[in-house]
């Protein structure tokens, strides 16, 4: 078990939280072990409940029948007539039809039928149990107490009438209680079973109950006048579908209607033709207008007469210009950039080039004019195409014309077309409608002498017999699973209790929450075992800790110390001098009598010396000798004084045996117990803290080590005492003899 960390612990002493201890086999085994009375317990009450409890329960007979759904009869089916769609018998699934006939076999008026057949006597005693009237008794207290005067008075002052008890509802209750039907898969049978105490009812009351139930189906499909109904509609429907087709057949006639088809077809190619030839006149009649237009705007930009000869002569001064602009653009390679000089010459460039620029508009010449050919040629292009659209206009005015012509023929006969089909639907409705009565009228003659030969669509495959065995209690099912519930139960319960546990059981449930060193586990001493040698082994482990403090630490006095009383701290304080004295340490050890925050009081002996303190302080200085030749013993007693004097004078005391012993162990009172006793720690060399497995809370232990910290005291370690061996030693000894490890 992972116990959780202890409140009180300082953060950085506390164990890693990340740590995990061990599960195995092992700490199954100890879990199973250690909680075996209560899975005993547990496994033990669930078996004598499921075993003589099942001796104890009504044996319950089962009685069983079998019906098997044939199709020699049908219910009468009524067909759609707007979609023509006809259930047949066929559309109706088998696991449909089977679940028709179990609840028109479980309905109430054939368990009334049944009830009145038997009586209710009969009924409610066949099917009376052993232990019902347990149950009753309540019911019968009560009618019985009803009947003396004080009650019955008080009943009739709060307005209590009693009604008289319905015993044919009472035995209808207990027929629908106990009877089961159901279908088998895959077939047209279906299995009705009634449960009762006596075996010959229970068959007596089924076969009684399949009778009923065939009586009652042959009634209600018995289809009563359904042959004249029918009769009757077929004329009708047959004079409706008459006048259906003489209307159907006066709009052919009115409106000349062959074949709807082909007329609209024709209306439909003669409306594309014409609709392509309008689209044709009217990208002619566009195209038109666009070269009519472009003409224009080309006539426009054009004169009509244009000059046909032109003779031009050449300007003189242009070429004095130019030549006077070379010879200065050569002088100016000549000048130093940006002198006076330079700067002159470039005004004279400009004023040369804007002179060229000038005179090079002017020539001189003469020319003539005549009329323009490109006018002329537009002029009788724009005549023509404007007498092409005035021809294609009245074209494209009679295309008009047609093309609506022919649409709203077209939208007359869609109008007509849609009458037509509404006649010829109602004529098709009519006809399958006639159709159904004709036939229905032919299964309801056929349906009569079926009534009279008494057919029905159900058949009992086998007839109830009265059962020999009976179906529960199953004693010895119920004795496996009494055992199992109690296995589970018991394992369950076992390890809930383990998980729950807040106490210490091994040293690595204690090294991991507390975060301190074990010195030693010592077991519980049990007899013809061998648990002596360990606890010596595991004392000589924690003397061997002591002496190393001993040697390296100085350690001269030690605290044997516990979170709680009664943890075995004085048996392992005492057990601990008699190791140290075995290695010839000279061993004192102190022990309290009555010694306890209730009793506060100063120190006693017999043999005393004054310690330099009041004489009622007084402390035998020579201890007392053991059978041991290095170990002695000193006793301290409360009398007078308060706890926190003794507890002072207690340290002056171990400070002065220092000298005279090599080792000095006070088995110390309960820290929870006797808190004063804070204030000698800090002056003790070691302490050393008892655990007592699976006494001993974390909560307790890690709040008695913060308080030995606290008071500056330094804890040598700690001890886990009275450990069981919870695993039998013929299961788990000989692994923990050669191993070394824990069986715990």
């Amino acid at each position: 078990m992972k116990v959780s960390n202890t409140a009180g612990l300082p953060e950085t002493q506390s164990a890693p939280t990340g740590a995990r201890s061990p599960f195995g086999l092992r700490e199954h085994l100890i879990t199973i072990f250690r909680q075996k009375k209560k899975l005993l317990t547990i496994l033990g009450v669930a078996t004598i409940v499921a075993g003589p409890g099942s001796l104890l329960m009504t044996n319950i007979y089962s009685a069983e029948v079998r019906l098997l759904i044939q199709n020699a009869r049908t219910p009468f089916s009524m067909s759609t007539p707007l979609t023509g769609q006809v259930f047949t018998p066929s559309d109706i699934t088998q696991k449909d039809d089977v679940a028709t006939e179990v609840q028109i076999f479980t309905s109430p008026i054939l368990l009334d039928k049944l009830v009145d057949y038997f009586g209710n006597e009969r009924v409610l005693t066949s099917m009376r149990g052993r232990w019902d009237w347990v149950a009753d008794m309540p019911k019968t207290v009560f009618k019985q107490l009803a009947v003396l005067p004080p009650v019955a008075q008080v009943l009739t002052m709060v307005g209590y009438v009693p009604k008289p008890e319905d015993l044919h509802y009472h035995a209808v209750q207990k027929i629908r209680a106990h009877l089961n039907v159901e279908g088998v898969r895959q077939t047209h049978v279906f299995v009705a079973s009634l449960d009762s105490p006596d075996p010959e009812f229970s068959a007596d009351a089924l076969n009684a109950l399949v009778g009923i139930y065939m009586d009652h189906q042959l009634s209600i499909r018995k289809g009563k006048g359904a042959r004249e109904f029918f009769d009757e509609q077929t004329k009708q429907m047959r004079g409706e579908l008459q006048q259906a087709e003489l209307r159907l057949q006066a709009f052919k006639d009115k409106w000349n209607i062959v074949s709807i088809e082909d007329q609209k077809r024709h209306l439909l190619q003669q409306v594309t033709h014409t609709e392509a030839a309008l689209r044709e006149s009217q990208v002619q009649v566009a195209e038109t207008e666009v070269r009519i237009t472009k003409l224009k705007e080309r006539l426009a930009g054009q004169q009509e007469a244009i000059p046909l000869t032109n003779v031009s002569e050449r300007n003189p001064m242009l070429d004095q210009l130019k030549n006077r602009l070379m010879q200065m653009e050569l002088e100016y390679a000549q000048y130093v950039p940006d002198s006076p000089a330079a700067a002159e010459l470039v005004r004279e460039i400009a004023a040369v080039r804007a002179r060229l620029q000038a005179e090079s508009t002017k020539v001189t010449g003469a020319a003539t004019s005549g009329l323009n050919q490109n006018y002329q040629e537009l002029k009788r292009n724009l005549v023509t195409e404007e007498g092409r659209r005035e021809s294609l206009r009245p074209r494209l005015s009679e295309l008009t014309k047609q093309f609506k012509s022919y649409r709203d023929s077209l939208n007359t006969l869609d109008q007509r077309e849609m009458e037509l089909k509404g006649l010829m639907r109602e004529v098709k409705v009519k006809q399958e409608a006639f159709d159904v009565y004709l036939k229905k009228e032919e299964e309801s003659r056929i349906n009569e002498v079926l009534d009279r030969k008494g057919i029905s669509n159900v058949n009992a495959i086998e007839h109830a017999m009265a059962p020999q065995k009976p179906v529960h209690p199953r004693k010895f099912l119920n004795l496996v699973i009494g055992l199992m519930i109690g296995l589970v139960g018991g394992f369950g319960s076992a390890y809930v209790s383990e998980y729950m546990r807040r106490t210490f059981v091994t040293r690595e449930e204690i090294e991991e929450t507390l975060g301190r060193p074990v010195l030693a586990a010592l077991p519980l001493v049990r007899p013809d075992t061998s648990d002596a040698g360990n606890f010596e082994l595991e004392l000589r482990q924690a003397a061997q800790h002591v002496i190393r403090s001993y040697h390296e630490h100085g350690l001269r006095t030690l605290l044997i110390t516990s979170a709680l009383r009664g943890e075995g701290r004085s048996h392992v304080a005492g057990a601990l001098a008699r190791v140290l004295s075995e290695q010839k340490f000279r061993m004192l050890l102190i022990t309290f009598e009555g010694a306890g925050p209730e009793q506060p009081a100063a120190v006693h002996a017999d043999n005393v010396v004054t310690s330099g303190r009041d004489a009622d302080r007084l402390l035998q200085d020579v201890p007392e000798p053991t059978d041991r030749p290095y170990l002695h013993r000193l006793r301290v007693r409360n009398r007078d004084g308060t706890a926190l004097e003794f507890a002072e004078h207690l340290a002056e005391v171990a400070k002065t045996m220092r000298d005279r012993f090599d080792l000095i162990v006070i088995d110390g009172p309960a820290l929870t117990l006797f808190p004063e006793m804070r204030v000698a720690i800090a002056g003790i060399d070691g302490t050393i803290l008892i655990i007592e497995a699976e006494r001993t809370v974390a909560v307790a232990a890690g709040r008695t080590i913060a308080a030995i910290e606290t008071a500056g005291g330094h804890l040598l370690g700690l001890v886990l005492n009275k450990r069981r061996y919870i695993i039998p030693e013929w299961i788990y000894g000989r692994w923990v003899a050669a191993g070394g490890r824990e069986g715990v």
